[in-house]
């Protein structure tokens, strides 16, 4: 099983991407096209920060696999089947 960490590492940077890219673009002083070139970065880590929750997501799925695969092979009820 992948572990969080790695999840959680890739989220931080893309904050601190982000981060840095939203403070420049707050700035009154740079030009349109400068800001065009910051704007499209920030995107690009946006997009980033898309692939990272889509990796975070998948790892709660087998997670959650792994658990209803432990319950089944010791003879308990799966949870949905409780409801």
């Amino acid at each position: 099983m992948p572990s969080w960490e790695s999840a959680t590492n890739a989220m931080e940077a893309v904050n601190r991407e982000l981060e840095t890219h939203f403070e420049h673009l707050s700035d009154s002083h740079f030009l349109g096209n400068t800001r065009d070139h910051i704007g499209r970065y920030a995107a690009e880590g946006v997009a980033r920060g898309f692939y990272a929750i889509a990796i975070h997501q998948q790892i709660l799925s087998w997670q959650l696999d792994d658990l209803a695969l432990e319950q089944l092979q010791s003879g308990e009820r799966l949870v949905e089947d409780v409801f």
